[in-house]
């Protein structure tokens, strides 16, 4: 019996190289049907076909059930590129890393792969970074807006009077206080609000130190108060209040707030 086995073997051997569509001869007639074997040339391709076949189903990563344990899971996310070092990002900074940390960790036990953290923390970076623009945009449009409501509203005396602003902040403000002009990009309502604080308090509170010649005259004063206001380095010196000449310009315009408008 194993010689008649041996023999039509062989006959399906000989048969197939001589003509490649007949070697589907020597199978059963269920299997000969088989469209998804009539596409197989000779028993090599198929061969080599199942071949392949199999090393892709030994590379498939297997999706675990809703009940498989975190280790399974962890596996899992391993196959699909999670961080060992659980790092995202190359692009860090110290004053980002706290966060960067914490977005990391969140991305890590979710079992993001390396590239999806990569790729979701450059859309944060692109959001927040639009987020800052447009808000630069808004403060830089709002600020222009108060700047012309004051010019309008004070006229030719728009620039003494921010000057006296600045003094009164300098003198009885604080860096809260100067910290919330700047982020309402100089808001009327605040900006009079000192103006007319210093202008009832420039006759004494604001006046200290030694005093300007008592001679000067109310428009030398008012000479002298548009002529520190151009300078670029005394504007300094009166703005910074951590600057070390910070006081010293402070008394300096103060005296001749008193001279320009006291003695009219």
């Amino acid at each position: 019996m194993s010689k008649e086995i041996a023999a039509a073997s062989q006959e399906v051997t000989e048969a197939a190289n001589n003509n490649p569509a007949s070697w589907l001869d020597g199978l059963p007639e269920g299997l000969r049907s088989a469209p998804s074997l009539t596409k197989f040339k000779d028993i090599p391709a198929l061969a080599q076909s199942y071949l392949e076949a199999e090393k892709a189903l030994n590379s498939r990563v297997a999706v675990p059930s809703d009940d498989s344990g975190d280790e399974e899971w962890s596996k899992f996310y391993s196959k699909l590129g999670l961080p060992e070092d659980k790092k995202y990002t190359d692009r860090r900074s110290a004053e980002d890393e706290e966060y960067l940390n914490a977005y990391e960790e969140m991305f890590y036990q979710q079992g993001l792969s390396k590239r999806q953290g990569q790729k979701l923390l450059e859309s944060m970076y692109a959001f927040s970074a639009d987020l800052r623009k447009r808000h630069q945009e808004e403060m830089t449009q709002a600020q222009n807006s108060n700047m012309d409501w004051l010019k309008s509203n004070y006229g030719d005396s728009f620039d003494s009077k921010m000057t006296l602003m600045q003094a009164t902040l300098s003198k009885f403000g604080s860096k809260e206080l100067a910290g919330l002009i700047e982020e309402t990009g100089y808001s009327p309502a605040l900006v009079d609000l000192l103006v007319k604080v210093g202008g009832t308090l420039k006759s004494d509170s604001l006046i200290t130190g030694s005093h300007i010649s008592s001679n000067t005259s109310p428009d030398h004063a008012l000479l002298e108060i548009k002529r520190l206001e151009s300078d670029s380095e005394f504007m300094v010196k009166l703005r910074d209040k951590n600057h070390a000449a910070h006081d010293e310009a402070v008394r300096k315009m103060e005296e001749l707030y008193k001279i320009a408008y006291d003695k009219k």
